[in-house]
């Protein structure tokens, strides 16, 4: 038997011919694609902190909010004051006239007018209990009174509530009870 010698030839070994990588002009451009796309995120990420934390802040003034509003509506029509479960004085109206008493109102807008001073015994400051830097809110409140006679027959309730030291809008309510 004979052998004979054969030579492989490997295609495209030695020669750059056919080979499929990167140049360096799409290296760079494909880098700054993908830092356009991390800075993008990374802005991002505080924007959505401030929105969380203003989100936290109308949630709180909700609640805070409802829960003073839910007392005051519980209250007998001729009740015109009583303690709330904090112990705070809370005034509810004006036993002899009819008519809107207690914190001013936005003009032609059911909504109190925070630039006002408070009125005492329809403002309260509350200290947020789960907050760790101790946020306060600003608690004020109006209630409009209709009698027929002497006997009161609706009252209309508006309470707002505003964290102090920010630029966040304030939670207002406003609901009407009647016999």
């Amino acid at each position: 038997m004979r052998q004979t010698a054969t030579k492989r030839v490997s295609k495209g070994r030695g020669s750059r011919a056919g080979q499929g990588g990167f140049t360096f002009i799409e290296l760079a451009i494909a880098i700054v694609v993908l830092l356009f796309g991390v800075v993008a995120v990374v802005e991002l990420v505080p924007r959505a902190l401030r929105n969380n934390t203003g989100t936290r802040q109308d949630t709180t003034s909700t609640i805070i909010a409802q829960r003073e509003l839910e007392q005051m509506v519980l209250q007998p029509l001729n009740t015109f004051a009583f303690l709330d479960q904090d112990n705070n004085a809370i005034n509810l109206g004006d036993p002899t006239t009819s008519g809107p008493a207690g914190s001013p109102l936005n003009s032609g807008d059911p909504s109190i007018d925070f630039t006002q001073s408070t009125v005492p015994g329809y403002s309260l400051t509350y200290v947020d209990p789960n907050d760790p830097q101790g946020a306060t809110y600003d608690v004020r409140w109006s209630v409009s009174t209709t009698f027929n006679g002497a006997s009161p027959i609706a009252k209309r309730f508006v309470i707002g509530v505003w964290r102090q030291g920010t630029y966040t809008q304030p939670v207002n309510l406003d609901t009407t009870v009647a016999k």
